[in-house]
């Protein structure tokens, strides 16, 4: 059932890309998001705020990644995204590796400091959304 109420997200935003980069997304996914959606489920997208505060379901950003890196960017878009989601892959796992690393393991002094920060840094996600708003915004 989220599932469905996803592709109605999906669609309402959709409708707010340009003509061009809506012709990039081939005819069947358009018509199978149409069929597949919940017809109860209503949702507008809110021009006045940015689409990172449009209370969007999670999988509804996957979906939108995946329509984005596969059809709507260009080669060089791609790989920029592409390497910028392994180097916050790589920090994470730094992160993780110093946090709870075998050195660590034992230590329950956890810095409050090191909490507040991965607080305030922005999510590959997030990030990814602040692209995809620029990119719908033309």
């Amino acid at each position: 059932m989220e599932y469905k109420k996803c592709l109605v997200e999906l669609d309402e935003i959709l409708k707010y890309l340009s003509q061009e980069d809506l012709a990039k997304i081939p005819e069947e996914i358009k018509k199978e998001i149409k069929e597949k959606k919940d017809m109860q489920y209503n949702w507008e997208y809110d021009e006045s705020k940015e689409l990172k505060d449009q209370n969007i379901n999670r999988k509804t950003i996957a979906m939108l990644s995946y329509l984005n890196m596969e059809y709507l960017l260009n080669k060089e878009q791609k790989r920029f995204l592409e390497e910028l989601h392994m180097a916050n892959e790589n920090k994470n796992e730094k992160e993780k590796a110093k946090k709870y690393g075998i050195n660590n393991i034992f230590n329950n002094n956890v810095k409050e400091e090191t909490a507040l920060q991965e607080i305030k840094e922005k999510k590959w996600y997030e990030k990814l959304l602040s692209f995809l708003k620029k990119i719908i915004r033309k």
